[in-house]
């Protein structure tokens, strides 16, 4: 039963970033996000804001 409930918070979360990805996609980056980005690759992990 808890194999269940993990499998569909792991479904829900890929679908949650999917979408995200997605949605992403249609608009251009701004030169905030790409400093924002290439701050949280310098510093080793993720931005803050997702």
């Amino acid at each position: 039963m808890i194999t269940y409930v993990i499998l569909g918070v792991t479904f829900l979360y890929a679908v949650i970033q999917i979408s995200l990805y997605a949605s992403r996609q249609r608009k251009p980056l701004t030169r905030q996000d790409i400093d924002e980005r290439l701050l949280a690759a310098l510093n080793g992990g993720d931005s803050t804001r997702e």
